[in-house]
């Protein structure tokens, strides 16, 4: 029986999937392919090249923020994400993963990203994995877009969010997924980085509902209460993911009997 985990975007409370994944590591629940796109790519490219997720949590909450980000306008985003990019490279040569590519991860891995250019969606399944993840999760108007092969690429939240479709098309048994996303914030944001966060969001809502079908079990942390860019709450973001994934272990270990 083969199982794969659909790891969707959330921003910040995307690193709930980090709290899940523990919890499935501590239950040696198998995962035999992973999806995901902009936090979830981020993430799930991590584990699968090999990186236990205990060591992803400890890095995740010991950098700095301000490390995560340029700060000043840019040509195409408010935001170069040239430090992510660097941060990311330099984590994983420190595992010797520098220059790892996709088709040679220990557990196979799609990265979902959109290409401006041909208004659809582009799934990477080779190639670098520090481009595929800073693809995945270049948020349109925040981040810059990724120039590769001709293509300019950015989250593929827009068009989708919750990549559980690529699990069924790879032929997974059992399919879970996590859903970190809420149905709509009914608060005003607070700056220009979640007023353009929130449009985005409106906008793949439909999509992320139909991909819900493929899966098993959905795993649905409790953190709409935290906004997208909020970077004080990352470990109340972990902890949620673990509650939930707690809560629907039973669940997963009915389904793979």
């Amino acid at each position: 029986m083969k199982v794969g985990i659909a790891l969707g975007g959330g921003a910040v409370r995307g690193i709930a999937h980090i709290g899940v994944l523990k919890v499935l590591k501590k239950h040696q629940i198998p995962i035999d392919f992973i999806s995901g796109t902009s936090m979830g790519g981020a993430i799930g490219g991590l584990v699968a090249a090999g990186i236990d997720v205990e060591e992803i949590e400890e890095f995740v909450l010991s950098t700095p923020s301000y490390r995560l980000m340029d700060i000043g306008i840019r040509k195409r985003g408010i935001l170069a994400g040239n430090k992510i990019y660097a941060i990311l490279i330099q984590f994983l040569e420190q595992k010797g993963l520098g220059d790892i590519k996709i088709e040679d991860l220990k557990i196979p891995f799609r990265a979902v990203s959109v290409d401006l250019i041909k208004g659809s969606v582009f799934v990477m399944k080779e190639g670098s994995l520090v481009l595929a993840i800073r693809a995945t999760t270049s948020v349109p108007g925040i981040f810059s877009p990724v120039h590769y092969q001709g293509k300019v690429l950015v989250d593929g939240g827009i068009l989708n969010n919750l990549p559980a479709d690529l699990l069924h098309e790879a032929g997974m048994d059992k399919i879970l997924a996590v859903d970190v996303e809420r149905e709509h914030d009914e608060q005003e944001p607070r700056n220009i980085f979640e007023t353009v966060y929130r449009s985005f969001t409106i906008m793949m809502t439909v999509q992320r509902r139909v991909n819900l079908k493929y899966a098993d079990v959905v795993f649905r942390p409790e953190v709409g209460h935290i906004l997208a860019f909020d970077t004080s709450r990352i470990r109340e973001c972990i902890e949620a993911g673990e509650r939930e994934a707690q809560r629907k272990i039973p669940e997963v270990l009915s389904l793979l009997e």
